[in-house]
């Protein structure tokens, strides 16, 4: 079954900012929280909030971030999907990751 949604992410690391984006197909319910490599939530940017159809981003700011990498995780009625998001600060190793 496919899902009726897009997510994607500009800007890779989210050094300084990125932007996610989503489309919807029909209106719905839609969470989206940021979570650490521990899987703990660390931001809630939507909880159940009722949607319209269409287009939809926000932006995201990397110092309001863990540095290393968390990620992003949307869920609708429809099914989840996740990307991931890295920050690089300037004691890491550029390679690394």
């Amino acid at each position: 079954m496919e899902i009726p949604f897009s997510f994607s992410q500009y800007a890779y690391p989210l050094n300084p900012s990125a932007t996610i984006c989503f489309t919807l197909d029909e209106p719905q319910e839609v969470s989206l929280k940021i979570y650490n490599n521990y899987g703990q939530v660390i931001h809630t940017l939507y909880e159940h909030k009722m949607m319209k159809p269409g287009y939809h981003e926000l932006k995201l700011y990397g110092e309001t971030f863990p540095s290393g990498g968390c990620y992003a995780r949307l869920q609708t009625k429809h099914g989840v999907m996740q990307r991931t998001l890295v920050m690089h600060t300037e004691h890491q190793d550029p390679l690394v990751g």
